[in-house]
This record gives C-alpha cells, sequence and structure tokens, in this order.
C-alpha cells in the first residue's frame, strides 16, 4: 500500500571462487552490500518482518550461473541511474559474485521464480569420467523412464520416495567433453540440479562441481498484462486515505450509545 515501495530485480552472475558460496551465504553478502552502500530495503510482511531482498531459484555451494536474479524492495525508489548502483554494489561484492542488471517493476508483477520454465545448463566434464558419463546420457535418453530415489516429505513424514527424472530433463548433449542440459524449472520436483544430474551421469553430486546455469526460459507475466486490475485498487486506496486524513465530514455512529461521533 506504500506507493513509495519500489522493487528491482537484480541480475547477477556466480561463477569461479564463489561458487563455493550456498543460497544462505549469496543472500548475506548482498544484505551486507546493500547495506554498506545506503540501499534502504523495505521491511517484508512476515511475522518477524526481515529486509525484504528474495533469491531467485538460488543455487546450491557447487553450482553456478550466469543469469542468477535477486528481488529487492526498497522504501523510496533509488534516484541514481541503474548502471551508478550496479557500479556500487559490485565494488563491495567478493570476486565471483557480480552484478550485471538493474531492472525495475511493477510492485504487484509475478515473482520471477513462477515465471521461468526452463534452464540451461552447461558442465565440463572431466576426461577420466567422460566416457562413463556419454554412456549414461545415452541410456537415459533412449528410456521411457528414469527413476530416481529421492528423499523428501510424505505425509508430512521423511521418506524416499522415486521420482521419474525423464520428463524434467529436455535436453541432454555432448560437445567433446563440455554437457549441456536442459531441466523443466518450473516443476517443484526438479530440487538441487547437481543431485539431479548426478543421477542421470551415475556420478556423486560433488562430482558436478563447477556446473553452470547459462539462461533461464522466462514466461511473459500475466499481472503485467492486467495493470488494469491492479491500478484502481491502488487509486482508490490513496483516495480513500486522502478522504479520511483531509478535512471530511463523515460521520460514524457508535451502535452502543447511538450517539454520532463526527471527523473533522
Amino acid at each position: 500500500m506504500d506507493s513509495r515501495r519500489a522493487t528491482v530485480r537484480v541480475g547477477y552472475a556466480k561463477d569461479g571462487v564463489a561458487l563455493d558460496f550456498d543460497e544462505g551465504e549469496v543472500h548475506a553478502i548482498f544484505l551486507h552490500a546493500f547495506h554498506l552502500e545506503g540501499f534502504r530495503l523495505a521491511l517484508d510482511f512476515g511475522k518477524r518482518p526481515r529486509p525484504s531482498l528474495r533469491l531467485e531459484l538460488p543455487l546450491p555451494a557447487g553450482a553456478g550461473g550466469l543469469s542468477e536474479w535477486a528481488e529487492a524492495v526498497f522504501r523510496v525508489e533509488p534516484l541514481e541511474a541503474p548502471d551508478m548502483s550496479v557500479n556500487r554494489l559490485n565494488a563491495r561484492l567478493p570476486e565471483g559474485l557480480r552484478v550485471h542488471r538493474w531492472e525495475s517493476h511493477a510492485s504487484y508483477a509475478s515473482p520471477l521464480s513462477d515465471l521461468v520454465e526452463a534452464s540451461h545448463w552447461r558442465w565440463h566434464c572431466p576426461v577420466n569420467q567422460a566416457d562413463g558419463a556419454r554412456l549414461r546420457s545415452a541410456a537415459f535418453l533412449s528410456a521411457a523412464e528414469w527413476l530416481w530415489e529421492k528423499g523428501g516429505r510424505v505425509e508430512g513424514r521423511k521418506q524416499v520416495k522415486q521420482l521419474n527424472l525423464r520428463p524434467l530433463v529436455t535436453d541432454l548433449r555432448w560437445v567433446g567433453d563440455t554437457l549441456f542440459s536442459t531441466t523443466r524449472t518450473g516443476s517443484s520436483e526438479a530440487g538441487n540440479p547437481l543431485k539431479l544430474h548426478a543421477a542421470i551421469l551415475g556420478l556423486e553430486p560433488v562430482a558436478l562441481h563447477g556446473l553452470l546455469r547459462l539462461s533461464l526460459d522466462l514466461k511473459p507475466d500475466p499481472r503485467l498484462a492486467q495493470a488494469e486490475r491492479f491500478e484502481p485498487k491502488l487509486k482508490n486506496m490513496y483516495e480513500d486515505a486522502v478522504l479520511l486524513g483531509g478535512g471530511s465530514n463523515i460521520t460514524l455512529v457508535d451502535d452502543e450509545d447511538d450517539e454520532p461521533l463526527r471527523l473533522g
């Protein structure tokens, strides 16, 4: 309801020595960088309000990405040019983490995680593992289903369940010793990309260190296409606030004693 709030999507890359950062560490690093540069983050609406900064599709330690996103909500929209904000943040970030985009969005826009349909990956396979990984890839592509035992919760209890990985991976190809793949990121079952690829290639997840997300496929945001559904509500809330805060002569009646209470 605060019209001064501003939502910004911050595009960044996580690579090199930053591969070993997990989701919590990346989040903490960005929070610290925003604070040091004087960016005033708004508080979220949780029971224990925290600065409104969310990593979209966060990556585990060992995996990186060139097209990662964080969504930040500021108390007041920064007045400086986006390039200046990007440069100031990059001066605070450690090696391997770099901001490359700064995009303002309407406050009612859908979360980016709701718009992602697929992720495109690249992994440089060690030479001594390439032959076995290629054989497993060929077997996966020719299989009608590829079951993987995954730990999870079923009716609130921790259990091991079987997940068919075949429909979750839409592309798997080799160029030399480099594997390129595409996964259906929109599926909540996709989970950890290191574990998913390891289950296909017959390797331990730690062997997939350096798996890199190259890009994301996004569908159009339906909320942005229906902006008129949100704008009247914001306008009405503003008008009501002005009416109640101004010199109004609205009469409110207390049901208990029927005595009118006049405002203004």
